[in-house]
């Protein structure tokens, strides 16, 4: 395996290493855990984007960086306690990007294993992580399940222990969006065209799951529809939002969300379909026609999206399959965000249930750039295409109680990638950049951190200046030994105290 090296800044800056204050840590009640406990793109198969790891405090905090470009870190401690290394999806392929599934050392992350499928292409890394398998869909509509093997000299390698063709029950010029079983041991995956990647395909999508016992598989089309984010899965549910594509794609137009599970006669059950407001076309600085939000699991009662409404984008709360009563509708709540004519969304929700209230963090992406490290049209990576001040701002906390009644809680006027929660530090962290410097093209990257219960931000710490240190093909998120996690155009990057060990 190559060995990596650090990641040099891309431009010489003065600014700030640190504002702010220590916070002493406002520690919260754990994270609700789902049905399996699995681990996928958005941290578990709630994409919560919620750790109870215990993020830095702002105790000095020093920065790390290495240049091996890093998708995705799935902490299975029992994976890091039996071999000391942490699964991960690496980019192995450009243009389209093309992902390889690793087992990365949990302190350097230097790579000392790695899988990439034969004769097959990864371009989708929302994969999950169970047990310590690996379910990986590729292009070419197959799911694999990848074990971690560690022989007895301690040497690590990947073993293929199943595979399933679901290529025949998509449409011509489809991807297999999602993977990831169910609590009654389906294998669940959706299937759709993806404009994004250059997969334009048919207008049809799919969702479909796998008997892994004798490969029975089952699935549903969904015509003029786009699945553009991730699913969640609880239970025996999986959760999947679609936007409108082909004749359905039009002014104030409807996409769909889904609670759907196994039929008794070997059917997918649809408990219910949704209507949102999809509104007349993809925002400035979208990247969804629909909804931009991955499902998120608040809690074992509701499940939320952002919807696509012209004005002003809502979060939408429904309840979860296992919390419907006879009669009753789905939607819970709708709750305007952001101002209006600048709000958007296109991030995975931040959410949290601490036992009494149920909580959502959603955050603003209207006009964003999604640079992703890229170099701009001249050749320079340093270019405009890395400023956030065209992103409109806001990062707003919506709480839901118990009887369905939500409010909005705070609305924070910042500009960041990506947030995550710790249960741990009550800290809600995220990725931002110096905005005055920007505007004279001086691009200066911090982790900041906002008090969870006021949403007051607390400190930022600088991570790194120029375009390797925009945001990249992964996001922020918390690891064991106090350790935060960006993907940065350059690599990946990490920032923990000065005063914290690393403990596996």
């Amino acid at each position: 395996m190559r060995q990596t090296a650090a990641v040099p800044d891309s431009q010489n800056v003065s600014a700030p290493s640190f504002i702010g204050s220590p916070f002493a840590g406002q520690q919260l009640a754990p994270k609700p855990r789902f049905v399996p406990d699995a681990l996928q793109a958005h941290i578990d198969g709630g994409n919560t984007r919620t750790d109870d790891f215990a993020g830095p405090l702002g105790n000095s905090p020093q920065a790390y960086s290495s240049t091996m470009r890093v998708g995705y870190l799935f902490w299975d401690m029992d994976t890091v306690s039996s071999t000391g290394a942490v699964l991960a999806s690496l980019v192995c392929g450009e243009d389209p990007v093309a992902w390889c599934l690793a087992a990365l050392d949990v302190t350097t992350l230097e790579p000392v294993a790695q899988w990439t499928p034969q004769n097959r292409t990864t371009i989708s890394n929302y994969w999950q992580i169970l047990n310590g398998r690996a379910a990986v869909p590729t292009l070419e509509g197959f799911i694999v399940d990848v074990k971690l093997a560690q022989a007895e000299d301690g040497t690590l390698s990947f073993t293929e222990v199943g595979e399933w063709d679901v290529s025949g029950y998509m449409a011509s010029g489809s991807i297999i969006a999602t993977v990831g079983y169910a609590g009654d041991g389906n294998l669940w995956f959706t299937g759709t065209s993806a404009p994004l990647v250059g997969m334009e395909g048919a207008n049809v999508s799919t969702i479909g799951y796998v008997q892994p016992a004798d490969g029975t598989v089952h699935a549903i089309e969904l015509e003029n529809a786009l699945i553009e984010n991730g699913a969640a899965i609880n239970g025996k549910t999986m959760y999947v939002v679609t936007g409108p594509a082909g004749s359905e794609d039009h002014a104030n137009a409807v996409g769909h969300f889904y609670a759907v599970q196994a039929g008794t006669n070997g059917s997918v059950a649809v408990v219910y379909d949704e209507k949102y407001d999809a509104g007349s076309g993809m925002k400035p600085g979208g990247l969804s026609r629909g909804s931009g939000a991955s499902v998120g699991l608040i809690g074992e009662k509701y499940v939320a999206i952002t919807d696509n409404a012209d004005v002003q984008v809502n979060l939408n709360v429904y309840l979860q399959a296992d919390a419907m009563t006879d009669g009753a509708t789905a939607l819970v709540c709708s709750v305007p965000l952001f101002q209006p004519n600048a709000s958007g969304n296109e991030a995975a929700l931040t959410t949290y249930f601490d036992g009494t209230t149920y909580s959502a963090s959603i955050l603003n992406s209207y006009n964003s750039s999604w640079s992703f490290g890229q170099i701009s049209s001249d050749g320079d990576i340093n270019g405009p295409q890395n400023d956030l001040g065209s992103t409109a701002p806001g990062i707003a906390r919506v709480d839901i109680t118990e009887a369905g009644e939500c409010s909005l809680v705070w609305d924070i006027n910042d500009r960041v990638t990506m947030t995550t929660l710790s249960t741990a530090t009550g800290l809600l962290y995220g990725y931002t950049q110096d905005y005055e410097l920007a505007q004279h093209g001086e691009y200066v990257w911090y982790v900041v951190a906002y008090d969870f219960s006021t949403g007051e931000e607390v400190w930022r710490a600088r991570m790194g200046a120029g375009g390797v240190y925009s945001g990249g093909v992964s996001h922020i998120q918390l690891g064991p030994g106090g350790r935060i996690f960006e993907g940065i155009g350059g690599g990946v990057a990490w920032m923990q105290d000065s005063a914290s060990a690393y403990a596996k």
